[in-house]
């Protein structure tokens, strides 16, 4: 009863530590999969909008106080997009994986663009620069981050062995 109660929380603190340790070693060309924007998708589509909400905040915030950027600038992206994936639970019929990874894909794109208003709000950088940031940053990182999610939900809903005694 405990362990159900508690493998969420586990499965978000392990992306975390393999998020700043082992992922960076798993980059193509320098573009790295997110592993908490991943977990934060599925987390958010099995219980809904404001539990993907408070999930998305929290681990914004870490990230935020991790990372050298701008406080609450992940918090802000991740919280988007955990309200935006638990709209997908509680207001649109639940769809088939096919969907559900291109919607896991645009909301890539979507967490990148808001991460990106925020640099422009800090002014770092123009809106000139947003075009390129999505092409060749986003749309990879998206890609190799949805590939990672196709590897889940083939775990998830191809049929495992039965075992036998």
């Amino acid at each position: 009863m405990i362990a159900r109660h508690l493998t969420w929380p586990l499965l978000f603190i392990a992306c975390f530590i393999l998020q700043t340790s082992f992922v960076p070693s798993l980059a193509v060309f320098g573009i790295k999969p997110d592993l908490l924007m991943i977990v934060l998708f599925f987390f958010a589509i099995r219980y809904g909008i404001m539990p993907g909400i408070f999930v998305g905040f929290l681990l914004g915030l870490t990230q935020d106080l991790y990372t050298p950027s701008i406080l609450g600038q992940q918090a802000l992206a991740k919280t988007i997009i955990g309200a935006c994936s638990g709209i997908v639970n509680e207001k649109v019929m639940r769809t088939d994986p096919i969907a559900k990874t291109v919607l896991l894909f645009f909301l890539f794109i979507v967490h990148d663009a808001l991460f990106f208003v925020a640099l422009i709000v800090r002014d770092v950088s123009s809106m000139s620069e947003i075009v390129p940031f999505l092409l060749f940053k986003t749309l990879p990182r998206a890609l190799y981050s949805v590939l990672i999610a196709v590897l889940f939900y083939a775990w998830e809903f191809f049929p495992k062995p039965s075992s036998r005694r």
